[in-house]
Parts: C-alpha cells; structure tokens; sequence
C-alpha cells in the first residue's frame, strides 16, 4: 500500500499521489454512490465519459472517480451532463500540471490551435479541444467550459494576488467571489459547484500526501528527533482559499454539506491544535458524553417545539403552515463563536467549554400567516406575522423559562442593515444534571426568505465580520426590502416553481418503481436548491451591471522587488486609467518618490499584454489583467507587447 501511494516529483501534492492500481476500486464506489440516483444505462454513460477523458491513464481514471464522488456525496450533484464535465474538467487540468512539467510532453493538434488562437491564458480551456467531450452532449461541453473559464480566474489570481507568498486579504477575497460570480453570470452554475468541489479534493489529497509523508517519517526516525509537522505553503493557500472563497461559494449555492465539509478540513489543517480541542469540547467520537448530550437536548426540545405549536389553537387556527427546523453548531463555527467570546470577555480561550455557547444547539421556527379573507392586502398579512412571531416566543419562555444568562434579540422590530428579522431568545435545557444552552429562532416564511436566499442570507452577514464591508448589502437590502413591498410570498412561490432550476423532466411520474424513487429524490433536491440558485442568479446580474472586476499588478523598479497585486472592484464603464488611480491609493510602488503614473515617463500600463495608450482610455471586462511596470523593461513590438513575465 505504501509503495503504491510513492508520491511523484512531477506534480503538486494533491495529484502526486499514485492510485493507479486502485482506479477499479474507486470506480466501483463511484458506481454504487450512483446506483440511487441514476439508471444504469445513465451510470454507463459516466463511466465511460470517465475512460474517454482519461484517455487510457489509470491514474487519472482514479482521480476522476474520487472527484466526481464528491458532487456526488458532498454536493449531491447527480445530473449526467454535469458528472460528465467534471470527469473531462477533472483530467483536462492534469494533463495541463502534466505538460508545464514535462517539456517533451506534446499538446494535440486541436488545443495547439486554440492556444494559438485564444492565447496562453486559455490554457485550461483549450486542453478540452480534442479530448471527446463532445459525444456527451452540449450540457456537458457547456459546463466543462465554464469551469476552465473560472480555473483561468483562479490562476490569475494566484498567479497577480498571491504571487510572492502573499495571503488572500478580505478585500481581495470579497472581490475574487464577485469576480467568479461576474464571469460565470452567463455560465451553468454548476461549474461554481465543480470548482468548489475542486477546493475540497484539493485539501483531501493534501491531507492524504501530509498522512503518507508523516507516516513516512515516523518509521525512519526515533520519538526523539520527531520535529513538529510544519505546514506547507499550498496546505495555508488552500485552506485560505476554502474558508475565504470556495465555502462561502457552496453557502451561497446552497450546498450547505460542502460548506461545512471544506470549512471542517481548511479548520484542521490550518489549525490543528484548536480543531482538536473544539472537536473535543463538540463531542467528537465520544458519543457517551457531549456529543450525545447535544443530541438529546436536540432531539428533545425539537419534538417539545412541535408539540406546543400543533397543540395550540389559537396559533395553528391563524396559520397556513409552519416547520420546526434543528442544527447543533459546526466545529469551526463554534470555535469563532468561542474567540469572540474570548475577545469581547478578556477570557483565556481554553477556559470555555460547549456549554458557554449559547447557540451550540438552535431551533428555527418558520411559519406562513393565513389570510383571514381573500382580499387581505400582503401589509396586513406580514403585520399579523409579525405580531405572531411575539405570540411564538411566549409559548417558547413558558415552555423554557429565562436564565441568568438567557438572551433575546429583536430583530423583528430593530432589523439588521442588511434586512435580517428575526426573535432570538436563549435558554436551558436539563439533561443528566447538567443545563444544555439552546437558542430558538423565530420569523415568518418571507422574513425567511430574506435571511436564507436574499441579501440577509446567513452567508451574506456573517462575513460581514470577516471581510467588514456592509455599505453593498445595505444598498441591496434596501432594493430587496422595496421589491418584497410589491409582490406576496405567493407570488414568489409561484415564480420559484416556473423556474428553470428544477429540470422539467422530473416533474412527471415514472413507470417504474426505482425510477419513480430516483425521480423524487432529484425533484426534492432541485427543489431545494432552487431558491438559493434563484437569489444567486440576481445577484449575479446586479454584479455585472453595476460593476467590473479586474485584476492589477505593480512591478517596482529596483531588481528584484517583490510585485504587488490585489482585485479591485470598479464601477461598470471603467478604464485602464481609473484602475491606476484606485492602484496608486494602495501600491506603496506607486504612491512613494512621486513615481505615479503618467503614460509616459517612468511607469507603463499593459492590459491583458498589451501596451495601452498613454491617457490609458480601454473599457475594462471582468477579468482583465492591468499590468504597471518600470518603462525601462518595455520590450517593443508591432503588437506593442511586452514579456509576460511582467504582469505574471
């Protein structure tokens, strides 16, 4: 087994690993993740996308399958166009890593031309020409494209932001998700999913190759010259790039499982020392104690909320329908829960346990008001629900009375900028001697809709906390709150079942019974998502109306002075030039020894590698590269370029 997993010196960690000889096996599983969600004749068609892109390898036959078995469990992408695209996206990407590694490595005939033709940027695109994707369908040609258009942002970005070392900031991360939102406004959202999944696989064989080397290590050295596990560069990048770009994304897609699968392993790579600890505190494997404390409490005050609202008259009378809803918190999320606690009460962080966090455990009641006649105008109806969220927390703190230390926030009648309402109220639940904490959290069906899918949704106004810009989400909440005034919730309802996010097909009955259980899951889950992918697809096209996203890089002068690069965010219409000015407020290049630039003297402007002229008057896209570097390094040329390696 070790043998077989020697890692090779051609490739980054996660790929280096040599499964060749597993790719059987893993193909097997990928088939009998699938035997509930397609036909045979559907998991036939998989496989052999899987061999086609492949072409022969083994390795990548592996790779591929254990790639597509995260959508398959981690996002539940199950959809035969887009397990496709992943297989061909998957081995398209490591025949790239494979050539920039091995000169005598020939590209085909098909991608020589698209590069010559597209540009050396288009790598990845062009590395589908040729490869036979096309006997698949068009869905899935469309989606395999999309995402090597969103892996060529990625690599400018690691290639401008990150080049010399440097960490993704907030800024340049809030503005890199809008970028890849931007570019794929027109694309299939399930690129943005693939390339999530990607994040994930990423860190997985990171965490493999670490397991392997470290096991490596350990029977060759003695307990005494055992050093520390020092983390890499690519484990930091990666694990940045999950918790500030890629889990953000999948909340936003609403692949809540993925969100919580790459912020887990981002958490305990970067961190392994406090994942241990928070896991510890969560319960972890140890289900005798903690963890099954939280589970009973959760079990046992969600039954209890459900018997007090069905029970009460009054309430159900003036309802159409309501749902009770459970989560016990993340490990990551409770351990930046317990560091702000720590913060705000000057507390050694080890000096918390689980039972200090409020809302380790919280219930989320979700109701719709009934119109008491049918010509009920919508105000009158959200003011009843309002009022009745009121009536909801009365059940709740004669049920659960107050603590010494219960809260409450309302949100309902003090909304958050952002639009977010909402009753929290906190109290204790007793289970073997000892008092559980637990939240309740109570809104009506469109204050839901604001807080899970709008401009208030939970992946929007917690990273206000990370990233500290909430001047965008009030202006959109502000839109939304005018929008929400002119149309009901059943008109929204009506709107998310026309939309094209469920697949029509899987609205009529099946003949069989396996294909009637398949057809139903699938229904369920496009259901889900529909809404999030909804609010995901308006967001997009308010990006891209208002703004442009542009990458921007400074070389300085002096030999070998590291290059700045960051992501700026521009209005929709803006120019080379306005770009430099926003560049000169950041790069210390720039605004140090009077070196700003003036198209002529000391500083030159490229866009995309190309010179521009010197009042710097191009349009910008999404995704253009603008590169300022000394005027003494101009390489002339017909086509007024210059050497890439410039604005790399």
């Amino acid at each position: 087994l070790t043998r077989s997993f020697l890692p090779s010196t051609v490739l980054p960690p996660w790929l280096s690993l040599n499964q060749s000889r597993f790719a059987p096996m893993k193909l097997r599983k990928l088939q009998h993740d699938l035997n509930t969600h397609l036909s045979s004749k559907e998991i036939d068609t998989v496989v052999s996308a899987i061999h086609t892109a492949s072409g022969g390898d083994f390795k990548k036959v592996a790779g591929a399958s254990d790639f597509c078995s995260i959508l398959v469990n981690s996002l539940e992408i199950t959809d035969v166009p887009a397990l496709c695209a992943s297989a061909f996206h998957y081995s398209s990407l490591v025949a790239v890593r494979e050539r920039e590694l091995d000169s005598d490595m020939e590209c085909s005939l098909e991608e020589h031309k698209c590069i010559q033709h597209a540009g050396s940027d288009a790598k990845y695109l062009c590395a589908l020409a040729g490869s036979g994707i096309e006997s698949f369908g068009t869905h899935a040609v469309k989606i395999a494209l999309d995402a090597a258009r969103l892996k060529s942002m990625e690599t400018l970005a690691s290639e401008v932001v990150v080049a010399r070392n440097a960490a993704l900031d907030s800024q340049d991360a809030r503005n890199l998700r809008s970028l890849l939102l931007s570019v794929n406004e027109e694309g299939d959202w399930r690129a943005l999913a693939i390339r999530s999944a990607a994040c994930l696989y990423r860190l997985e064989g990171l965490e493999a190759h670490r397991s392997l080397s470290s096991s490596s290590t350990t029977t060759t050295t003695t307990p005494k010259t055992t050093r520390a596990r020092v983390q890499t560069l690519e484990e930091s990048r990666a694990s940045q790039e999950a918790l500030h770009i890629y889990a953000p994304l999948a909340a936003r897609l609403g692949m809540f499982r993925l969100k919580t699968e790459l912020e887990d392993a981002a958490f305990r790579t970067l961190y392994p020392h406090s994942h241990a600890f928070v896991s510890a505190l969560c319960g972890g494997e140890n289900t005798n104690s903690v963890g099954e404390g939280m589970k009973s409490v959760l079990d046992d005050i969600t039954n209890q909320m459900k018997r007090v609202v069905q029970e009460d008259c009054t309430f159900m009378e003036n309802i159409d329908n309501v749902s009770v809803m459970a989560r016990v918190k993340e490990p990551y999320s409770v351990w930046r829960k317990i560091l702000k606690m720590s913060k705000e009460s000057n507390k050694p962080v080890r000096s918390f346990s689980i039972l200090d966090v409020p809302d380790a455990v919280a219930l989320r009641v979700v109701f719709s008001a009934r119109k008491l006649t049918p010509d009920e105008p919508d105000a009158t109806t959200q003011r009843r629900e309002r009022e009745m969220c009121y009536y909801v927390l009365e059940l709740c703190t004669r049920n659960w009375p107050e603590t010494s230390d219960s809260r409450f926030k309302d949100y309902v009648k003090n909304p958050k900028e952002n639009g977010y309402q909402s009753l929290h109220y906190s109290s204790r639940k007793r289970w073997r001697g000892t008092e559980w904490p637990f939240e309740v959290q109570i809104r009506s069906r469109d204050m839901h809709r604001v807080a899970e899918y709008g401009v208030a949704a939970h992946w929007s106004y917690k990273r206000n906390d990370i990233d500290g810009d909430s001047s965008s989400r009030a202006a959109a909440a502000a839109r939304l709150a005018r929008s929400s005034s002119e149309s009901s919730v059943e008109e929204w309802r009506m709107k998310q079942a026309m939309r094209s996010y469920v697949d029509p097909e899987i609205m009529e009955p099946a003949q069989h019974l396996g294909d009637e259980f398949r057809r139903q899951r699938k229904l369920e889950r496009d259901q889900t998502l529909a809404p999030y992918l909804e609010a995901l697809s308006g967001a997009q096209t308010d990006m891209t109306r208002e703004n442009v996203f542009v990458f921007v890089s400074v070389r300085a002068p002096a030999a070998n002075a590291p290059t700045e690069g960051t992501v700026l965010s521009l209005p929709r219409g803006s120019r080379v030039l306005d770009a430099i000015r926003v560049a000169e407020k950041w790069s210390s290049t720039l605004e140090s020894g009077g070196n700003l630039y003036d198209g002529r003297n000391s500083f030159v402007a490229l866009r995309n590698g190309l010179r521009t002229s010197a009042m710097g008057s191009e349009r910008l896209d999404n995704g253009d590269v603008v590169s300022i570097f000394p005027s003494s390094e101009l390489v002339s040329s017909k086509k007024r370029s210059v050497n890439p390696h410039y604005f790399q």
